[in-house]
């Protein structure tokens, strides 16, 4: 009787337990560690889930990664090219032109500056321009008549058929005072060529008069 008794009241106590959720046996098994405790490597997925709630950007799984240093890039230079130079060049001549200055009576004036230049140059500009004020660049294309009124001036430019020469009375009244004028030089055709530019010579002769001022 008294097993058949202990067996009933176990039974009961058994049967109270299981209402309020509780286990009357005895488990040798671990407790189950919650999710976020559980180990990584089980579940490698579960990194993404966790990490863009936090960041919004993927975890970065660092097991994945060794310590083996990263490859040097190669840079492959290319070998330096030559300069290409291009030329572009405008065929020039060189022009000289001869002559005399004289008055209105033919006679010789000394003294005188004679420049050739462009025609496209402000002539009436250099004509009217003080001695002191006189382009230096145009003295390699400037002369001065000597006694017998002679001059020789020369200049290289593009190959026009038309130039001008300043005749100027710089010498002050030693001769006489004379009215300063720009003379048109035409020219024929060039003879003979340089360079690879250049078409030849052209020359001219010319006899200048001046007018007396007033």
């Amino acid at each position: 009787m008294k097993i058949k008794y202990l067996k009933l009241k176990n039974w009961l106590l058994v049967s109270v337990m299981s209402l309020f959720g509780l286990s009357a046996c005895k488990c040798n098994k671990q407790m189950v560690a919650p999710a976020d405790n559980k180990d990584k490597t089980e579940h490698p997925g579960d990194l993404d889930n966790l990490a863009k709630p936090m960041y919004g950007v993927p975890a970065t799984d660092y097991r994945q990664q060794t310590d083996k240093p990263a490859e040097p890039k190669v840079v492959v230079q290319e070998p330096p090219r030559e300069p290409q130079v291009t030329v572009y060049g405008v065929p020039t001549a060189n022009f000289a032109v001869k002559g005399r200055v004289v008055d209105a009576n033919g006679k010789p004036i000394r003294g005188v500056q004679v420049t050739l230049v462009n025609s496209n140059d402000d002539t009436e500009g250099l004509k009217n321009m003080p001695e002191q004020d006189f382009p230096p660049m145009l003295t390699p294309h400037s002369d001065t008549t000597d006694a017998h009124g002679n001059f020789e001036v020369k200049n290289t430019d593009r190959p026009w058929e038309t130039m001008s020469i300043v005749v100027r009375d710089i010498d002050g009244t030693k001769n006489g005072k004379f009215d300063n004028q720009v003379v048109s030089v035409e020219f024929g055709d060039p003879e003979g060529g340089g360079d690879k530019w250049n078409v030849g010579v052209k020359k001219a002769e010319v006899t200048v008069k001046l007018k007396r001022k007033k």
